[in-house]
């Protein structure tokens, strides 16, 4: 079990017999904000939300906006079949299921 943590969202991987989990410690964001490249030794991620709110009252018009964004690639601990098993997030933990290559 190894957790990572580069001034990034912390990292968990996890290696069982059949798969490899990662974990990913975000939140405000929502499924649709992460985008994945898997290779077979590593898994690309890229994370980016943009927000924006306007707001006009009267003669003051009013702004807001935020970007969040980051990228990181984990180095898997063993080889993977390079398709995404299952992902999930819950709002605060984004999950990454791999399936092991059969030796």
């Amino acid at each position: 079990m190894d957790e990572l943590n580069f001034g990034l969202p912390r990292m968990k991987v996890e290696e069982s017999d059949n798969e490899v989990v990662i974990k990913i410690f975000i939140s405000g964001m929502s499924k649709d904000d992460f985008e994945l490249e898997v290779k077979e030794d590593f898994l690309k991620i890229r994370v980016g939300r943009n927000f924006k709110r306007s707001e006009e009252d009267g003669e003051i018009f009013k702004r807001e906006w935020k970007s969040s964004s980051f990228e990181g690639e984990v180095l898997l601990p063993c080889k993977v079949v390079p398709i995404v098993d299952e992902k999930i997030y819950d709002g605060s933990v984004f999950e990454v299921r791999l399936k092991k290559v059969k030796d």
